[in-house]
């Protein structure tokens, strides 16, 4: 695969490339990421990764990569949320990432955005205080254990929560560690969630991922950003301005994004059962190979496979996720 010019000829000002892809746990996705972040970091100077996955949980990551303590299988597992580091090309990106002082950032909500906990746990680490029974209360497990016990609380158990929730983050917010404040924002992101979201108006998650590119960037000089392709793109998705849209507002001709893409080649898809959380059927079929989208306001570029693949047992673990909280 021939990298896009717009890799090979990056620009000077270009601070963040953001690396996009059509569908989650596709190997060639990860292999394709995996060398252009290679690539960055020893022919342009890029320090950081920065990757579609909770915040939180990423501050484990970046400390073994700056070579802490650990095994690559854990430290991917566990601080890789949404399952995407369960797998050897994430393994082997970590592990090249350790050898060249390539830091490591997660972006997005704590607890694959379906539990607070992690974010409560950073800031009890770090901000003395914290009320024992709010720890208790967010650690809701994984995620879809998560959704199904939040969507199961009884009222006052909930509104406990909730209410533990807006006064840690309000306190957590005005403290002097910028780590704390940080994991603050994204339960204050992971609370606005909760709440219908006028129409046209950013998800507080694509607030939160924006804002958290531009945290890094405070630290970092020059950063590879990896997400969904509807999250990169500089133009609205379904009414409503998306991160890559956030970030070329504060950023400029600074961000540079791609969108990957492919034609034939398998895709998961989930069919809801009913309104209960991750009650779905789900499935595996075959995508039918369709036009390939062009670079324009949406991407500066895009690489398109012809053909594509999963990660191997990525299909079979969510399906075995989905079937035990049925």
């Amino acid at each position: 695969m021939v990298f896009p010019q717009l890799i090979t000829e990056l620009s000077p000002a270009v601070r963040v490339v953001a690396l996009g892809e059509s569908a989650h746990n596709i190997t060639e996705f990860y292999e394709l990421k995996d060398r252009i972040l290679r690539y960055l970091a020893e022919e342009h100077g890029f320090t950081a990764f920065v990757m579609e996955s909770g915040f939180a949980e990423g501050l484990a990551v970046d400390a073994w990569v700056r070579g802490g303590p650990g095994d690559v299988t854990d430290v991917s597992r566990d601080g890789i949320t949404y399952r995407f580091g369960e797998n050897d090309a994430m393994r082997r990106q970590l592990a090249w990432m350790r050898s060249a002082g390539v830091g490591f950032y997660g972006m997005d909500l704590p607890g694959s955005s379906t539990s607070p906990g992690p974010a409560v746990r950073v800031v009890t680490d770090r901000m003395p205080g914290v009320d024992p029974e709010l720890v208790r209360l967010s650690d809701l497990g994984g995620r879809t254990e998560a959704a199904v016990r939040f969507a199961a609380l009884p009222g006052p158990d909930r509104d406990r929560l909730l209410s533990g929730l807006r006064a840690l983050a309000e306190r957590a917010l005005a403290d002097p560690d910028p780590v704390v404040r940080q994991a603050a924002a994204s339960l204050r992101a992971f609370l606005q969630e909760l709440r219908p979201v006028p129409d046209g108006e950013p998800y507080p998650r694509e607030v939160f991922m924006a804002d958290t590119v531009r945290w890094v960037l405070e630290r970092e000089e020059r950063v590879v950003v990896s997400a969904h392709n509807v999250h990169v793109r500089r133009t609205p998705f379904e009414g409503r301005p998306m991160m890559g849209e956030l970030l070329h507002r504060a950023l400029g001709d600074r961000l540079a994004v791609v969108g990957l893409t492919y034609g034939s080649g398998p895709v998961i898809r989930f069919v809801e059962r009913s309104p209960r959380p991750f009650d779905c059927d789900v499935l595996l079929e075959e995508r039918e190979p369709g036009v390939p989208p062009e670079a324009g306001q949406e991407y500066d570029a895009v690489v398109h496979l012809e053909r594509a693949t999963l990660i191997p047992g990525a299909y079979e673990r969510l399906r075995a996720e989905f079937e035990e909280y049925r």
